[in-house]
């Protein structure tokens, strides 16, 4: 069987080459693909003229006296099969696209798909705007704020004593160190991603005469951490655009009261460092630790109390059925608690004990606070 079919051999190989010079002369070889179609061209008002190429595949050519157009039906050299496929134009030197086609059968040929550069950016990856992008346009400046950031979200109101920061609900559940921390630090562990840095944060509670005191520390012996304290609110639309605002405790799981946490956050000011090779000095907040419930050394609030950072000694967690679904756009205004004086009006309410109204988070838009279906968890 084998030698009776033996002298096939030689005609397959002398195919093979015929093929192989032809894609050649296609990618830029003595003569190109367009010269031979030209070369082909009969100058009369309608004709055709039929061209035998190397690996026996006819190509028909239609001109005319203005312009020259080629299509053409491959069919098998040998087999006489009747089914053929229209050859795609031949694409410009160093397009890539004759990479793209490859032999789909005796008679035919698969057709040239869409690389990922030739597919539309917006059909790749349309996944609509980022929850930073909504939460910076949910809500309008508060009124009578000073911006202190050009490119976060950072306000301050002088006269009211208050700090305004916007945000976004980024965990609902899992382990928590945090409260809140600069967008694109440690969401993975805080319930909101802020739109500002710490230190900026910092230098806004210095503007309202906040008082920093010092970070927790942990040897020889532990000493927590000191500073004014700072009541933190929480602020955002519900689903049915009811304005919401609570102290930021109520979204926190005291697991040792089995409880909304009771424990002040103090202003303990972080700290800095110095990069041993370039010199320059960071405020280590920066790096996600803006708002703790552990404690951390480079804290900038951080919880009055021990409180372990270890995995399996955490003590706070998401307080889930209080917090609104992830991505949902937030204000969060942070108030200086008054330190007691014998001057104080016993019957005055203190003004961190007066939670924000919905003047103070004017949206921006209705559709702008509502987060996708989508990315609620």
């Amino acid at each position: 069987m084998i030698r009776k079919h033996s002298f096939l051999v030689p005609l397959v190989l002398i195919g093979l080459v015929a093929a192989g010079c032809n894609r050649a002369s296609e990618k830029g070889g003595p003569k190109s693909a367009a010269s031979s179609t030209s070369e082909a061209t009969v100058d009369s008002p309608q004709q055709t003229t039929t061209t035998e190429t190397g690996n026996g595949a006819a190509v028909t050519e239609s001109t005319d006296s203005n312009k020259s157009q080629s299509s053409g039906t491959a069919i098998g050299a040998e087999s006489g099969d009747s089914k053929s496929a229209t050859l795609p134009p031949v694409s410009p030197a160093g397009s890539g696209t004759d990479e793209m086609l490859s032999l789909n059968g005796p008679g035919g040929t698969e057709a040239p798909t869409a690389t990922e550069s030739e597919t539309p950016a917006a059909s790749r990856w349309d996944r609509g705007p980022s929850p930073e992008d909504i939460a910076e346009k949910a809500f309008l400046p508060p009124p009578g704020g000073t911006s202190l950031s050009k490119d976060g979200r950072l306000w301050i109101d002088a006269k009211r004593k208050r700090v305004y920061i916007d945000g976004y609900v980024a965990m609902t559940r899992g382990p928590l160190e945090m409260f809140a921390c600069p967008v694109g630090t440690k969401e993975h562990e805080s319930i909101v991603a802020a739109l500002s840095r710490s230190r900026d944060v910092h230098a806004a509670l210095l503007a309202i005469e906040a008082t920093p005191g010092t970070p927790v520390r942990f040897r020889p012996t532990f000493v927590p951490p000191t500073g004014q304290v700072i009541r933190v609110w929480v602020c955002w639309y519900d689903k049915d655009g009811k304005f919401q605002a609570v102290d930021a405790r109520e979204w926190i799981h005291d697991l040792d009261i089995d409880g909304p946490m009771k424990t002040e956050w103090v202003f303990a000011g972080s700290g800095f460092w110095q990069d041993p090779e370039d010199k320059r000095e960071y405020y280590e907040a920066d790096g996600g630790d803006m708002i703790c419930v552990s404690n951390f050394s480079s804290a900038m609030l951080d919880v009055a109390i021990s409180s372990s950072a270890d995995a399996d000694s955490l003590r706070f967690e998401p307080f889930e059925t209080k917090i609104p679904p992830r991505d949902t756009p937030v204000r969060l205004v942070l108030v200086p608690v008054p330190n007691p004086t014998d001057d104080d009006d016993a019957q005055a309410k203190p003004s961190d004990q007066s939670a924000p109204e919905s003047g103070d988070v004017p949206r921006a838009n209705q559709s702008a606070n509502t987060p996708s279906p989508s990315t609620q968890s």
